[in-house]
């Protein structure tokens, strides 16, 4: 039996080790991160193609898997069924797994693998090199685009996100699909270790800030980690759903947990993509407000709205945040801003105002208080703002 600490240890991986009767052969590390640590593999059993990646979860989190707290396995057979019986674009952008399987640590600790497709860096890091940190208009079109299809796929499959962010949105390996490249690229670029530890090495890509609008039509994103996904329609397996800043109104609130929840953050990420900064930014001022209190404020200040007593009626939480007015408890002064009005006062270079006016329309379509309200994935896509999506 593992203690504790054992369980959270993540599983004592080695270069050059093998994994699944000596079907894999890890070359390096990819990254790491609270429940798994990601390395790249090389298939051993065939000829092409031979390079994937592998996401080995920590004890603790392979037990959440066998307990059905984490359904990430479960929805991954699902997509990767899907992917194979029906047409689908949108299924395009969201991970394929290749294989699963378990190895066992020192300790006797039993740690559950996911191999998948091989992907690159994220869009977080390359906003992140901006020297605005945005991006151009064009790219987040494009970007925003696949990320739709992914939930609109998602969603017509009754699966619920619950983690929709930039850090979970990565390029794919487009650089060094090749086997060759590959050979070549990881010949040039030996493996960096920390002492005995080997460092994190993502793979790279070809993009950045500044690739033209014609060079990102072929940019490929995909929506990856389903470690927090959820069924529809279904009792939550879990709590806490989202980054703290892209929480949907009826997850703080407690009202109805949904896939429109993944649409909330569409729509904050788009402010985030085209300023470099987040949409809400809430602070914690106690002993006058919470942070959740600061949260709610900033969705009334943005929307110019007030939370709508049919939303309110569901919500588990409300009477802890507003009155019966539906006015906020500890925050009951409010300055409203316009989403143009914010955008505009960062003064971006290249997002004219004809373009904020129309990011400001698809993100109120987001942005609903009440979920019932809020566009789905499938009406975004054909949203004017998208219109000229990879058109340069």
């Amino acid at each position: 039996m593992s203690t504790n600490s054992e369980s959270t240890v993540h599983f004592p991986a080695r270069l050059g080790a093998s994994l699944q009767d000596n079907r894999y052969t890890i070359l390096r590390k990819l990254g790491e991160g609270v429940t798994a640590t990601t390395w790249l593999i090389r298939d051993e059993r065939i000829s092409d193609s031979k390079y994937a990646a592998v996401k080995i979860l920590t004890a603790e989190a392979t037990l959440d898997v066998d307990q059905g707290v984490v359904r990430e396995l479960e929805f991954l057979k699902e997509i990767a069924k899907n992917a194979e019986e029906r047409d689908d674009e949108g299924l395009e952008h969201l991970p394929i797994l290749l294989d699963n399987f378990s190895v066992t640590g020192p300790g006797g600790t039993r740690h559950l693998c996911l191999v998948q497709v091989l992907f690159s860096t994220s869009v977080s890091a390359l906003r992140r090199s901006a020297p605005t940190k945005s991006l151009p208009v064009y790219m987040v079109r494009n970007i925003l685009y696949m990320v739709l299809q992914a939930l609109d796929a998602l969603h017509s499959l009754d699966i619920i996100h619950t983690d929709v962010k930039l850090d979970n949105i990565l390029f794919t390996n487009a650089l060094y699909s090749l086997d060759d490249r590959m050979d070549a690229f990881l010949a040039a670029n030996p493996v960096e270790t920390d002492g005995d530890s080997p460092k994190s090495q993502p793979i790279p890509h070809e993009w950045t800030y500044e690739t033209s609008a014609f060079q990102a039509e072929r940019m490929t994103v995909v929506l990856v980690d389903l470690g927090h996904a959820q069924r529809a329609g279904e009792q939550p397996t879990a709590a806490g759903f989202s980054a703290p800043a892209l929480r949907a109104p009826e997850v703080i609130l407690w009202s109805d947990i949904g896939p429109k929840m993944d649409i909330w953050a569409i729509g904050c990420l788009t402010f985030e993509l085209l300023v470099g900064r987040w949409l809400f930014d809430p602070e914690d001022a106690q002993p006058d407000w919470s942070i959740e209190d600061d949260h709610l404020a900033k969705m009334m200040e943005l929307t110019g709205r007030k939370f709508p007593e049919t939303m309110l009626a569901r919500a588990k939480e409300r009477d802890r945040y507003f009155d019966k007015n539906g006015n906020l408890l500890r925050i009951p002064d409010l300055v409203s801003v316009k989403l143009e009005d914010a955008m505009t006062n960062y003064n971006i270079p290249g997002l004219p105002k004809n373009e904020i006016e129309l990011a400001a329309e698809f993100m109120r379509d987001c942005l609903k208080f009440d979920y019932k309200e809020r566009a789905s994935a499938k009406e975004l896509i054909n949203h004017p703002f998208l219109k000229n999506v990879f058109g340069c």
